[in-house]
């Protein structure tokens, strides 16, 4: 915006002023206006034959004469000017007073011994607002209006700064996604306005921060105060006031959330490890069911290395072709003929051996590998499934269901394409899922269910009776099989509360017209009270371990010696080549 106005004639500085966008004036050295072009006309409201011999100070505000006027005493007393052949952002004035920045380069010259000023000003009202405008974007959540991720750290950076401990909280909404799933995004938006607005309502102190960090993540910082017993308090306040129902278009949803808690300096000194050890605990929280607070401890961080420590391993075993499909008979009670198998998925580790789905499968599940894990799975089982089909007639085989493969797969066109590459009947093919799975459906589960439902497909409820929904599942669900959990099997006895439970399970699904196996047989006194009750099926140690295909085809052969890799059938199992 520098100008060297000296170098100009009178005639063609004044067709410059006048071609000029920028407002440009020209003073003497007692601050009266000399020139005064269009665009000064228009900037401050002032026409030309107003502005001439009028003093500058008709646009500068109020508050800054005084400043403006002795710095025009001192540049006439002969003092050096400040400011000139700089550009410098201040403050002017409209003539209706409205005040606005903007952007001036002053110059100082001399014509015949007599100083002269010119000034180039530039409105940058709405680059101030565009500024602003970026700034609040790159630190608040456009939506709630809460502070985002960036500021948040950057609060947290700040309040640790000043030696003083502070507390973070990470809250996360449950069923979130199926407030979307159901209702639609602006809903899902509503949601999220009403939830910041309830956690706000629960921050007691005027030294908290609320922010939302993304997606349904939100979360709270409360400066100065590290009192495991406060952040417990009002943990519980927002689990309490997110627990209430949402009254969305007319519907009720409920919600729910899970909270992290973590505190500096114990739990971490600078931001990232702060936040980090509060996501500790809430993956925590989550993973013990959700709808919980948990505060962070030591213990946890161990956790998550020796987390990665597996996920990174089991990487390598898929990498390595390390799983292996193992199969558990599963025997009609009345002659404990074998109608099917349940396919088991191990893990052949090479320094550990065979490892158990305790020792990986929670792991697996939550990792990227459980779609294609479980597909390989599902393909092996089917394959397997065909070739005893044509030696057992109507041979059934079961397969676990991972979560993922659920919410992410489209499911139906996996199965599909497994039955069709193994020639097996989809009616001799039973996925088995579990009530977590179940609890984790978004709404787009169940249609797949029900799609696979349609194909003919079989659909097992394993360990049936541990969970707390198991009874409404029975309506939601297309299920066509109860598997009784080995739990409740193992120490049947012919009264108790076992018992009670095992007989209530059998009758339920003789009402609902649906079949049931129990688990987890492992004598024959227990096999004995199942048919009493009138269980039609089982599977368990007392009818064989789960074993490798070829252990598992003597089972299926007539009687002959076990080769010496196979593992023997418990005595008693019946060997034949079909089934009625």
């Amino acid at each position: 915006m520098g100008l060297n106005w000296k170098a100009y004639s009178m005639s063609s500085l004044d067709q410059f002023l006048a071609a000029s966008p920028d407002a440009m004036i020209v003073a003497d050295a007692g601050g009266y206006i000399l020139q005064w072009n269009a665009a000064a006309e228009r900037m401050f409201g002032l026409p030309l034959v107003d502005a001439i011999g009028t003093s500058l100070d008709v646009i500068v505000p109020e508050q800054m004469r005084g400043a403006h006027t002795d710095g025009m005493r001192r540049l006439g007393a002969g003092g050096q000017p400040r400011v000139v052949g700089s550009v410098v952002e201040v403050t002017a004035q409209h003539v209706d007073d409205r005040q606005f920045p903007v952007e001036m380069s002053l110059s100082m010259w001399s014509e015949n011994g007599i100083a002269r000023f010119g000034a180039i000003i530039r409105d940058v009202s709405m680059r101030r607002a565009n500024d602003e405008r970026l700034q609040h974007l790159a630190h608040y959540d456009q939506l709630t209006l809460l502070p985002n991720r960036t500021s948040f750290l950057e609060k947290i950076d700040g309040a640790l700064a000043q030696g003083a401990p502070s507390t973070v909280m990470l809250v996360d909404l449950d069923r979130f996604k199926e407030v979307n799933d159901q209702l639609g995004h602006a809903a899902g938006d509503a949601v999220l306005i009403e939830t910041a607005l309830r956690i706000r309502r629960c921050i007691p102190v005027d030294k908290a921060t609320v922010a939302r960090l993304g997606g349904d993540e939100f979360a709270v910082l409360v400066a100065g105060s590290a009192d495991p017993f406060q952040a417990d308090a009002v943990a519980t306040l927002i689990r309490n006031e997110l627990s209430r129902p949402f009254n969305l278009e007319g519907s009720q949803m409920w919600v729910g959330c899970s909270l992290g808690i973590a505190m500096s300096p114990s739990h971490g000194d600078d931001a990232a490890t702060l936040i980090g050890s509060a996501d500790l605990a809430l993956y925590k929280a989550k993973g013990d069911g959700g709808n919980r607070q948990c505060l962070f401890v030591t213990t946890l961080k161990a956790a998550a290395s020796a987390r990665r420590h597996l996920e990174t391993e089991l990487r390598t075993a898929w990498d390595a072709k390390q799983f292996e499909v193992l199969y558990q008979p599963q025997v009609r009670l009345a002659d404990r003929q074998i109608v099917g198998a349940e396919a088991l998925l191990r893990w052949k580790h090479p320094e550990r051996g065979l490892l158990q789905p305790s020792a990986f499968i929670a792991t697996l599940e939550n990792s990227s590998l459980a779609a294609p894990v479980g597909e390989w799975v599902l393909e092996t089982a089917c394959r397997q499934g065909a070739i005893w089909n044509s030696t057992v007639g109507g041979f059934r085989m079961g397969v676990n269901l991972f979560g993922t493969q659920l919410r992410s797969d489209p499911l139906p066109e996996v199965v599909r394409s497994a039955l069709r590459q193994s020639d097996f009947p989809a009616s001799q093919l039973e996925l088995e899922i579990t009530e977590n799975i179940m609890l984790g459906d978004d709404g787009g589960g169940s249609d797949q269910l029900r799609a696979l439902h349609d194909m003919g497909v079989g659909l097992a409820f394993d360990d049936y009776g541990t969970g707390y929904a198991s009874l409404a599942f029975l309506k939601q669900f297309p299920i066509t099989r109860l598997k009784i959990d080995r739990g409740f099997v193992s120490n049947l006895r012919a009264r108790g509360a076992d018992a009670a439970i095992v007989q209530a399970v059998i009758m339920l699904a003789r009402r609902f017209g649906i079949s049931v196996i129990a688990e987890g047989v492992e004598t024959e006194d227990q096999e004995e009270l199942l048919k009493k009750w009138r269980c039609p099926e089982a599977q368990g140690y007392l009818y064989g371990h789960p074993v490798a295909a070829s252990a598992f085809d003597y089972l299926l052969s007539p009687a002959k010696p076990a080769p010496p890799s196979a593992a023997k059938p418990s005595a008693g199992i019946t060997r034949r080549r079909g089934v009625n």
